[in-house]
């Protein structure tokens, strides 16, 4: 229910029109302004700041009545000019990922079964979140956003000179990364619509002017560019064992030795039993896109099938856990 409340004020335009005005709002302004019914915009409203998304000024003590207003985390994670917006990742939860969950018993009967049934298919899954492009790209840029410096400073990546942040999206962690490290070179790896939206995105500073962005597509032909360090942050947990393995592969063969991965992604812990939102993510996973979330342990038996050595894993940065390994030096 909590997650509802935020999803339809997101949907009615609340948070962007509390930013764009700038000022406190009674409910019949607001109901006025996104065309809905007052009364239930007011307890729309008033539910939303029992959750700490907005907070609720001016109120008359006979009434109840008074004025909204964003609240300090509605203005870090929900305004439009935010470096931390959230908000296209939290359309995107609403739009494709909250409907699927009615399904868990039958996916959990079913197994694999599940998703040949019902046409479940990794590639078709993400063709449908593609299908808004400028959409897709906020939702995916927003968690490196908002997370991107815990990757950064994971490992000591200092002895990296040219890094490369495969599936980066608009480059959100790559900034990250290149003002982290003032003498590595940073490119991101993503598709074409991906590369050509991402210009628009680039902040200000000498750092930025440091990120490149070369399309391609990891599954495809296209060689990935040249780099002494590769970075998956949130890349592995999309894709089945197989289809991971194949990214780990070419990424192992793109590596000059003593060259590493980083990945970055939910991971649960080696007994499986936690945390609780690396469960909640591996559910969610095996109903959207029949993939997974795995263990530290589990990742690295897939880096050394694909070849890598010396694999180091930390699990204690909310939300992500951290491995990376290198390819064996000659």
């Amino acid at each position: 229910m909590k997650s509802q409340v935020l999803f339809s004020s997101l949907k009615l335009g609340i948070f962007s029109l509390l930013e764009t005005s700038g000022a406190p709002m009674t409910a019949g302004g607001i109901s006025e302004a996104i065309g809905t019914d007052t009364d239930a915009t007011r307890r729309l409203l008033d539910a939303c700041a029992g959750q700490g998304l907005l907070e609720k000024v001016n109120v008359d003590k006979e009434t109840g009545d008074g004025e909204y207003q964003l609240s300090a985390g509605s203005r870090a994670f929900l305004m439009s000019s935010s470096p931390t917006n959230m908000t296209g990742f939290v359309s995107l939860l609403a739009d494709h990922y909250t409907s699927p969950w009615q399904d868990l018993t039958q996916a959990v009967k079913e197994g694999p079964a599940f998703s040949t049934r019902h046409g479940l298919e990794q590639d078709k899954s993400f063709e449908d979140v593609y299908s808004n492009e400028i959409d897709f790209t906020g939702a995916m840029a927003g968690v490196p956003a908002v997370f991107g410096a815990k990757t950064a400073s994971a490992f000591d990546l200092s002895e990296f000179r040219s890094i490369c942040d495969v599936g980066g999206c608009t480059g959100p962690l790559a900034y990250r990364l290149a003002a982290a490290y003032p003498e590595a070179s940073v490119s991101v790896f993503d598709l074409p619509f991906v590369v050509k939206l991402a210009e628009d995105k680039r902040p200000a500073g000498d750092h930025a002017e440091r990120v490149s962005f070369i399309p391609g597509d990891f599954f495809g032909d296209d060689p990935l560019p040249a780099a002494d360090l590769y970075v998956l942050c949130r890349i592995l947990h999309d894709w089945t064992d197989d289809k991971a393995l194949k990214i780990l592969t070419k990424i192992h063969q793109s590596l000059p030795p003593g060259g590493g991965v980083l990945i970055a992604d939910t991971l649960l812990e080696d007994d499986k039993t936690g945390p609780e939102v690396s469960h909640k993510y591996d559910l969610h996973m095996m109903l959207v896109a029949g993939s997974r979330e795995r263990s530290g342990q589990e990742l690295k038996r897939m880096l050394n099938t694909a070849g890598f050595t010396e694999v180091a894993i930390k699990n204690n940065s909310y939300p992500f856990g951290h491995v990376l390994a290198r390819k064996q030096c000659v």
